[in-house]
């Protein structure tokens, strides 16, 4: 297989509440040896002024265009946005899904498209994520997914590295994702339901009943403010109200969809998880935790 350039990579950014970011997400994109040949920044419905914002610091800039979306469509909706405006205005082959709240190390986007044609099945290929504060520490590699509980765990090693190249993940991690345009033709776009959350489960299982494995790119690496926009920094402890609810209903979902032999196990495991709110005196989040088990018309879609 041919080595692919770059500038047949258009890379998608969306923007919610967290302009800053994304200006500092996007000046690394441009500033690294091979960028991407566009980047598409998806204004996805902010409310802290970004719009004004991300045009007064992005519009003219060469190899960049302002998508503004009228609301909030998502992660995986302002993903989708972003990459249809591409495929009707470019003749870009290869899609680079990001967060906004990355900054791209030297050799990002290459060492993505370098993993992709080593694996002659491949499917989506995801990058290495380091701390943002402390960027030595391996925030993750990539995940594996627990289908009794519905959970992902991030994994910070890769046991089966060759190549510069692992797959032993269950899936790539959603912040940075390389899509080709022939996974989208077979497997279809990310399923924006989800919102937030398991989108990248979804799609990666999509892509494995066609045969298309996940990839790791071991050499393709970013820093990343973890839960920057969804306001959980720092760990479940952290967590905002948003993403418990979304969190909750597309693990139930997913679970659905997929493994639905185990869907009784994980909804009676969400009890677990009420009850350690409680112990932490987070009454709000429990209660939310337990009328979303008892709301089956928001997860039996």
């Amino acid at each position: 297989m041919s080595e692919v350039h770059t500038r047949d990579v258009c890379a998608v950014v969306v923007n919610w509440n967290g302009w800053r970011d994304t200006v500092g997400c996007v000046a690394s994109l441009l500033a690294l040896e091979e960028p991407p040949g566009l980047v598409v920044v998806c204004e996805n419905g902010s409310t802290d002024g970004s719009a004004t914002q991300l045009r007064d610091a992005l519009v003219g800039s060469e190899g960049v265009h302002l998508l503004v979306l009228p609301q909030n469509l998502g992660y995986a909706g302002g993903l989708n946005a972003g990459v249809a405006w591409a495929r009707r205005h470019t003749q870009a082959r290869w899609f680079w899904l990001l967060n906004n709240d990355l900054c791209a190390l030297p050799g990002a986007l290459r060492a993505l498209l370098d993993a992709h044609r080593q694996v002659p099945d491949a499917g989506l290929v995801g990058s290495v994520l380091l701390e943002w504060d402390t960027p030595s520490p391996v925030q993750a590699v990539g995940g594996r997914y627990l289908k009794w509980l519905g959970v992902g765990v991030h994994a910070k090693e890769a046991p089966d590295a060759r190549d510069d190249v692992s797959l032993a993940m269950d899936y790539p991690v959603g912040a940075s994702l390389l899509v080709s345009a022939a996974y989208l033709d077979r497997v279809g776009p990310m399923e924006d339901g989800y919102f937030l959350y398991y989108e990248e489960i979804d799609w990666v299982e999509r892509g494995r009943r066609h045969g298309l494995r996940p990839v790791i790119a071991l050499r393709s690496r970013l820093r990343h403010k973890e839960g920057a926009s969804t306001g959980s920094q720092g760990g479940v402890r952290n967590k905002s109200l948003l993403s418990e609810h979304h969190g909750v209903v597309n693990r139930l979902r997913v679970t659905r969809k997929f493994w639905p032999q185990y869907l009784p196990i994980v909804w009676a495991s969400l009890f677990a998880v009420a009850g350690d709110r409680v112990l932490h005196g987070e009454f709000s989040r429990a209660a939310l935790v337990l009328r979303l088990m008892f709301s089956p018309r928001l997860w039996l879609r």
